[in-house]
């Protein structure tokens, strides 16, 4: 049976109730992101072309609780910038992906953070849960039967922190879900994470 994408966008919410991410508006002052859409941020981020390194570390706070942000504080902040420029204006996933892992502390689900925050219509955020619930919503993806596309999830799960080709392989299937389904990648990915995190031991 198909996963049923409004329910589990629901139950998201429903578990991150307070959730935000910080990031600074055009006159420089810190706000909140409240929108599960992302939408204000993206207005922003899509206005100015790049990211600060003081918001690049709220985002890994957001993404990782903080575990990696004595990483992320050591980078320049001009290459934070130049770097998430390259990223907003190229097309290819993988380019996006490997020109934010150039920063120290960034592996895939924190690219993924920043991508999809620049621009949630297109990108989705990947972690563990997200990409293992994929098998449950397009059970094909786990059918030996056709085994080429079999041995190519499992490839991507594994390599899902460290490869951006793992990224690109999770956003074809995120951005097929969301043109069936009529919703935006971004909630393809909340509902993948609720669901996971419902039906997980």
């Amino acid at each position: 049976m198909p996963l049923d994408f409004p329910k589990w966008i629901s139950e998201y919410e429903a578990v991150n109730p307070d959730e935000s991410i910080e990031y600074r508006d055009g006159s420089g002052a810190w706000k909140k992101e409240k929108d599960y859409r992302l939408g204000s941020i993206s207005s922003e981020f899509q206005q100015r072309g790049h990211i600060y390194r003081d918001e690049l570390r709220k985002i890994g706070e957001w993404k990782s609780g903080g575990r990696i942000d004595h990483l992320l504080k050591d980078n320049n902040a001009n290459f934070v910038e130049q770097r998430s420029a390259v990223a907003f204006q190229t097309n290819s996933d993988v380019d996006k992906v490997e020109a934010l892992m150039e920063l120290k502390g960034v592996r895939v689900p924190v690219a993924s953070a920043i991508l999809t925050m620049h621009e949630p219509a297109n990108n989705a955020v990947v972690d563990y849960r997200a990409f293992r619930a994929l098998g449950a919503a397009e059970p094909h993806l786990l059918d030996p039967q056709t085994y080429p596309q079999y041995v190519e999830f499992m490839r991507s799960f594994q390599d899902y922190n460290s490869s951006p080709e793992a990224y690109s392989f999770y956003m074809g299937v995120v951005r097929d879900i969301a043109q069936r389904e009529g919703i935006l990648p971004r909630e393809v990915d909340m509902a993948l994470w609720a669901f996971d995190e419902a039906n997980s031991p």
